[in-house]
């Protein structure tokens, strides 16, 4: 079966998904890097890293962008424009730029600060 939807009804379904799995990330901060917001995850991974000077958003590829491309089978665009919505909804993150990261920063995680 073959189900059809359109471009309005898969970015809603998106975004549920990720405010179900990710919806609740707590931002905090590293004092070796000050304009940078890390939101983690309730076992303290970070999953987004916010660069406040360039307004890029780092996505994590494994807990994020890849779910997306595998469960919902959106292309890159469609993800980042939906990431887009999702990040100035959820985390009042407007005018971001998300990028997909696969690289995990060097540094010790515990240091982080709310």
């Amino acid at each position: 079966m073959n189900i059809q939807v359109n471009r309005n009804q898969m970015e809603r379904v998106v975004i549920k998904w990720l405010n179900k799995r990710l919806g609740n990330l707590t931002p905090k901060k590293h004092k070796d890097f000050p304009n940078v917001v890390f939101y983690v995850d309730s076992s303290n991974n970070v999953i987004l890293q916010y660069i406040k000077l360039s307004e890029y958003v780092y996505i994590h590829y494994g807990d994020i962008w890849l779910h997306l491309e595998n469960i919902f089978h959106i292309g890159h665009n469609d993800i980042k424009s939906i990431i887009e919505v999702w990040l100035e909804d959820t985390y009042k993150l407007k005018g971001v730029r998300p990028i997909r990261n696969s690289n995990a920063s060097i540094f010790n995680w515990e240091e982080l600060t709310n």
